[in-house]
């Protein structure tokens, strides 16, 4: 799915992040640290950044997988 707004992150680890998908693109949603109940609550998938990568522009595909209802 095409990404909302550009996302940086640092290389050698794959990310999964709380992501909100709207049916035509997908949103990595602030607030990603595991104690950060919002995210969770908004979140209806998860964003895998892969490990090479240190940034991914806006409208560049990414891999989400999506949560159950």
């Amino acid at each position: 799915m095409p990404l909302a707004k550009t996302f940086e992150k640092t290389t050698g680890i794959n990310h999964f992040l709380k992501g909100c998908y709207d049916g035509e693109k997908v949103m990595v949603l602030d607030a990603q640290e595991s104690y950060r109940i919002s995210s969770f609550a908004k979140a209806n998938c998860l964003v895998k950044i892969e490990e090479a990568a240190t940034r991914c522009d806006e409208g560049e595909n990414v891999e989400i997988h999506l949560l159950p209802e």
